[in-house]
Formats: structure tokens, sequence, C-alpha cells
């Protein structure tokens, strides 16, 4: 049984902030794909719609863990509540064979 940790997360955006969501998901993408135990790590915008979804895959839930205490992601965070038009919608995900 593999240990690898996989999230799907939905993201609606306040429109009056898309553009500068759009610019932070392109630096949080780049510093990510740096990190240990990342198999992927994408962002997706809908089109048509202040709505983005992001993919990832890790080795193991101790990679994501750690990626998420990273100062850079905690920023990231830090704006959530100002640029989220609502909570975030978060399924881990399980493989299908």
């Amino acid at each position: 049984m593999s240990d690898q940790y996989a999230l799907c997360v939905l993201l609606n955006i306040k429109p009056e902030h898309e553009e500068e969501f759009a610019r932070r998901v392109s630096e949080n993408v780049t510093e990510t794909r740096k990190d240990e135990g990342l198999i992927t790590f994408n962002y997706h915008k809908v089109v048509e719609a202040p709505i983005w979804i992001l993919y990832e895959i890790w080795e193991s839930k101790k990679h994501s863990d750690t990626h998420r205490l990273k100062p850079n992601v905690q920023e990231f965070f830090a704006q959530a509540e100002r640029i989220l038009a609502r909570e975030p919608e978060i399924y881990q995900l399980e493989p299908s064979d």
C-alpha cells in the first residue's frame, strides 16, 4: 500500500482579488515544486469563473505537513480570509486502483 498523500482543493476567489491570487499562486507553485517529497502540484483556473482547483500529491502526509509549515506557505494562507469568497473545499483523495 502506498503512503502517498493526495488532495484536491477548490478555492472560490473574490473577483476583485483574482489578479493578486493568480500572482500569488504562480509564486507558490514555483517554490512548492522545489519541496522534498512532492510528486505533483498543480493549480487550474475554472474557465469564466473565479474558482481555482489545487491538485497535489506527496510521497507522504509528513511531506505535505512540512510544506504547509514553510513561511511562504503560511504567508499565502494568512491572506485567505481577505482573498477567498468562502472557506476552501478540501478533499483527501485515495488511489482508484
